[in-house]
C-alpha cells in the first residue's frame, strides 16, 4: 500500500505537477474546488474542498489519512487578484486573499498535524517570490504591487517556520518552495516574453520544476532540512 499524499490546489498548474510527480509512489488525494481536466494518475482521487472551511479540512484528514497517517502534505491552493495601488484595494478583496492564501494554509496544516505526527510526515507549502519582495510578477511599480497577495505569501513563510519549530520534535519536517515567474494561468501568457527578458536564466519556470523542488524537500535526501524556504526563480531573487 502506498503512503498518502494530499495536494491542495492539485487540479491545475503547480499543484497538478506535484500530483503527477508524487503519484509514482504515493496514493495522492487531490483537494481542490474543481477536479482536474486531465485524467487522474493511477491511485489518485479527487476530493472537493474549500480550504477556508475548517470543518472541511478536518473531514478531509479524517477520510483520507486513516491509521497510517499522512506522509506528504503539499499546500498549493491560492488565489490572486488584479494589480492595483494599495489605496484602491477593496477591504473585501484584501480579506479574501488573506483568507484563502494564509488562513487556508493554517487550517489545512492544523487539521493535518495528528496524521503528520503519526507518519512522521513532510509538508511543502507553495509560497511566492512576492512574499520576499513585496511585489508580484517583477512589477516594482507605484501603480500597484498586489500588496494583499505579497503579504499573504510573506506571512505563509513565517507560518512555515512556526510549524517547523513546533513539529520538529515529532520528526515532521515543514518547508516552503518560493517560486518566481512560472508558466500557468496565474500569469497571462502575453506577459511571458516580457518577463522572460528580465529573468537571468532567460525564461519562465515550469510547474514541473516546482514539483521537482517539492519532491526533493519531501524526500529522504532532505531529511535534515526543515523550516527552509527554497527559492526557485531563475535568478530573480538571490538570498
Amino acid at each position: 500500500m502506498h503512503p498518502i499524499a494530499i495536494v491542495t490546489g492539485g487540479s491545475s498548474n503547480i499543484g497538478w505537477a506535484c500530483v503527477r510527480r508524487l503519484a509514482a509512489d504515493h496514493a495522492v488525494v487531490i483537494a481542490d474546488l474543481r477536479p482536474p481536466v486531465n485524467p487522474l494518475p493511477a491511485g489518485a482521487k479527487f476530493v472537493q474542498i474549500d480550504v477556508t472551511d475548517a470543518a472541511a479540512c478536518q473531514q478531509l484528514m479524517a477520510d483520507a489519512t486513516g491509521e497510517f497517517g499522512l506522509d506528504i502534505l503539499v499546500h498549493s491552493a491560492a488565489i490572486t487578484a488584479p494589480t492595483r495601488p494599495i489605496e484602491q484595494i477593496p477591504a473585501d478583496e484584501w480579506r479574501r486573499l488573506i483568507d484563502v492564501n494564509l488562513t487556508g494554509a493554517f487550517l489545512i496544516a492544523q487539521a493535518a498535524i495528528p496524521a503528520l505526527r503519526l507518519a512522521r510526515g513532510k509538508v511543502a507549502m507553495i509560497a511566492s517570490r512576492a512574499g520576499r519582495t513585496g511585489y508580484a510578477a517583477l512589477n516594482a511599480s507605484p501603480s500597484g504591487t498586489k500588496a494583499h497577495y505579497a503579504a499573504s505569501k510573506a506571512a505563509l513563510l513565517s507560518l512555515v517556520k512556526s510549524l517547523a519549530i513546533e513539529l520538529a520534535p515529532d520528526g515532521v519536517r515543514v518547508n516552503a518552495i518560493v517560486p518566481g515567474s512560472i508558466e500557468g494561468n496565474m500569469i497571462p501568457q502575453e506577459r511571458w516574453p516580457e518577463l522572460a527578458a528580465r529573468i537571468p536564466l532567460g525564461r519562465l519556470g515550469t510547474p514541473d520544476e516546482i514539483a521537482d523542488a517539492v519532491r526533493y524537500l519531501c524526500s529522504d535526501d532532505a531529511r535534515y532540512i526543515t523550516g527552509h524556504a527554497m527559492d526557485v526563480n531563475g535568478g530573480t531573487w538571490m538570498n
